[in-house]
C-alpha cells in the first residue's frame, strides 16, 4: 500500500480521538502582551502592535525576532485546535494565527498574512531559523479558519473559509517537548497597529483511559 503526503496530512487528525475540549477562557498566560486586549470564554480580541514579529535569523542577518503577541495555553500531547481569525490588515506582514511554541528556537505559526493588498495563507516552521511558506488566498476577505493538529512531533496546518472543508497547507516536524504553548497570535513587523479578532477557539485532546 502506498501513503501519499496527502493520506500522512489526513492522518493526523483521523488518527486522533478527541474528546475533550477547552477553549479560549482557559488560556493561561501572555508572551509580548499587546496595550490593549479582551478576552472571553470563546474569543479574543487585540491590537497588534508595531514592531511585533516573531522571525529567526533567515534573511535578516541572523537576526532573532521575539516581540509578537501570544496568548497562550500550555497542551500536553497530541491535539487538534481550530480557530476563526478575522483583522483589519493594513500593513504589508500584518498577520494573525495559530503558534505552538516549544522554546524560543522551536515554534510553528500558521495563519494569514496580509500582503501586496491581498490576504495569503502562511506558515512559518522556525527550527532554530525560519522556515516561511506564502500562498495567495485571490478574492478571499472576511473571516477565516485555521486549524493546527499534533500527532507526536508531526504538525499538521490547514485553513478553511467559514463552513467549508478545510485545505491542508503545511506537515513537519518540530522538536517539542510533550507540553507546549498552543495560543493565538497576531504581529504587526512593519505597519500601524491593527485590532485582530479570534473567535470560537477549541482545543481538542485524546481523552485519558
Amino acid at each position: 500500500m502506498t501513503v501519499t503526503r496527502r493520506d500522512a496530512m489526513m492522518g493526523v487528525v483521523a488518527g486522533l480521538a478527541l474528546p475533550a475540549r477547552a477553549g479560549a477562557g482557559d488560556a493561561t498566560a501572555w508572551l509580548n502582551p499587546p496595550t490593549i486586549w479582551k478576552a472571553t470564554s470563546t474569543g479574543l480580541t487585540m491590537r497588534a502592535e508595531t514592531g511585533s514579529d516573531f522571525w529567526r535569523k533567515t534573511l535578516v542577518n541572523d537576526a532573532i525576532i521575539d516581540s509578537g503577541h501570544l496568548f497562550y495555553r500550555k497542551v500536553a500531547g497530541d491535539f487538534v485546535s481550530t480557530v476563526t481569525v478575522d483583522a483589519d490588515y493594513a500593513g504589508d506582514a500584518d498577520q494573525t494565527g495559530l503558534m505552538v511554541r516549544a522554546d524560543a528556537a522551536n515554534w510553528m505559526k500558521t495563519g494569514v498574512e496580509w500582503l501586496h493588498g491581498r490576504l495569503n495563507s502562511a506558515t512559518v516552521f522556525t527550527r532554530d531559523g525560519s522556515d516561511g511558506s506564502v500562498s495567495p488566498l485571490p478574492g478571499w476577505t472576511g473571516p477565516i479558519r485555521l486549524r493546527v493538529s499534533r500527532r507526536g512531533p508531526i504538525l499538521a496546518c490547514a485553513y478553511a473559509r467559514p463552513g467549508e472543508a478545510f485545505v491542508d497547507v503545511r506537515l513537519g516536524p518540530l522538536a517539542m517537548g510533550e507540553t507546549v504553548q498552543l495560543g493565538l497570535t497576531a504581529c504587526a513587523p512593519f505597519g500601524k497597529p491593527f485590532e485582530a479578532r479570534f473567535s470560537g477557539w477549541t482545543v481538542e485532546t485524546p481523552q485519558a483511559s
